[in-house]
């Protein structure tokens, strides 16, 4: 199968020469355009001790130190809702959205919402697909994205979204979908449930073991990973050679090293540092706090050049990633705070394939103090917890433990 019957982006055939001047011309025109229209962009570029005559030169993006993307609460607070980095009206952005931090994030773009149909594509989506999007449609980015990105292929997407396990469960028996948009786990439930067989899954939010890609597949279908951010959009996918994951061609994505911030050797691990292009909302090296290690900058047997990843292999920073949804330390202190209680714990587990969370806590409650603190806590992090009662908790134990034995990227 030659590359032009697999996708027809010839962005993603170029050589490595033609794609690093391609970026190093968008890079300097991006500089260019945020020196004179953002004053917060403008600050950095002067602190990092640029000047207009230096913003289209080769290492004018090296010199600008990361923004840790656990930094955009604090900016954003200091000067809501973006920072000060939106570019122009805020009505120029269609969508408005909020990540768990808060983080608001604007709509990057109307059409492919965040660049998501290149994975898709990679993926084995195809028009005529009819698609089921269990991405959460109210507040995150997930849902729109994915499903913007699925209806520029020529897919009939049925917008889901997330729970109502039985009514989707009744969908799959009644119409005829072909393919898929969630997270695994939510996949494996829906194939127990519905005993459905699938053609092509796009799964993202959560780590997929080989082992568990396998499961699924024994019902008939293909499944890909692809990973990105709330706040940059899509950034890797893997393609049907599945020979890791490659990097997106419309954004410039950096492996560096979380301590000095200089670029790693292909196959260390480094954090995920990217840079976009969008014309309202860009961003100048924003760490993800993801960790991953270039696997192969060689052609792939698909026939696309682009560097690949071997996925999300860990994380720096303070946010744990549950069911796709970031969680931070602040918001479960605030949960226990709001219930009258000095010290708790959240375990974040897996078993069967699903992330699980335990709320550990030293002092006895009643039913309606149980539950109450169950509805805080789901107030504030989004996701539904139990309660345990143990018999004594560290206080120097941190408020969240990540006790699953694979991180979940």
């Amino acid at each position: 199968m030659t590359p032009s019957s697999l996708h027809d982006d010839p962005d993603e055939t170029r050589t490595p020469e033609q794609r690093r001047e391609d970026q190093r011309q968008r890079i300097g025109a991006l500089l260019t355009r945020l020196w004179d229209a953002a004053p917060a962009w403008r600050n950095r570029l002067e602190q990092a001790g640029l000047t207009p005559s230096e913003l289209g030169t080769v290492d004018a993006l090296s010199r600008l130190t990361p923004i840790a993307k656990s930094d955009l609460v604090t900016l954003q607070a200091k000067e809501p809702p973006f920072g000060g980095f939106f570019i122009g009206d805020l009505t120029a952005s269609s969508r408005i959205f909020m990540s768990p931090g808060p983080i608001y994030d604007a709509q990057l773009g109307t059409t492919d919402i965040g660049g998501f149909a290149r994975g898709l594509r990679a993926g084995g989506l195809t028009r005529g697909d009819i698609v089921l999007n269990t991405f959460a449609y109210h507040l995150t980015p997930a849902g729109h994205a994915f499903e913007s990105g699925a209806l520029s292929l020529g897919c009939v997407v049925i917008p889901a979204g997330t729970g109502n396990t039985e009514q989707q469960a009744r969908l799959l028996k009644d119409v005829p979908v072909t393919g898929y948009m969630g997270t695994p786990s939510f996949l494996a439930t829906l194939v127990e449930r519905a005993d459905w067989h699938f053609r092509t899954a796009c799964v993202a939010a959560e780590k997929l073991t080989e082992d568990e890609r396998a499961v699924l597949e024994s019902r008939g279908g293909h499944v890909s990973q692809l990973y990105g951010t709330a706040d940059l959009g899509y950034l890797a996918g893997e393609c049907v050679a599945r020979s890791g994951m490659h990097l997106t061609e419309d954004k410039v994505v950096e492996i560096l090293d979380p301590t000095t911030g200089d670029p790693v050797t292909d196959g260390e691990l480094g954090q995920v540092t990217v840079t976009t292009f969008s014309p309202t909302y860009p961003f100048l090296r924003l760490a993800t706090g993801d960790l991953t290690r270039i696997v192969s900058r060689e052609p792939c047997a698909c026939g696309r050049t682009s560097p690949r990843i071997a996925g999300v292999l860990g994380r720096v920073g303070p946010g744990v990633k549950v069911r796709g949804m970031f969680v931070y330390e602040h918001q479960v202190r605030a949960a226990l705070s709001r219930c009258g209680l000095d010290a708790g714990r959240l375990v974040i587990g897996r078993t069967a394939g699903q992330d699980t969370l335990t709320l550990q806590i030293a002092e006895p409650l009643g039913a309606q103090q149980e539950a109450e603190l169950v509805r805080v806590l789901r107030e504030e992090i989004k996701l539904r917890a139990d309660v345990e009662i143990v018999s004594e908790l560290d206080p120097q134990s941190p408020l969240l433990v990540d006790a699953r034995e694979i991180w979940q990227a």
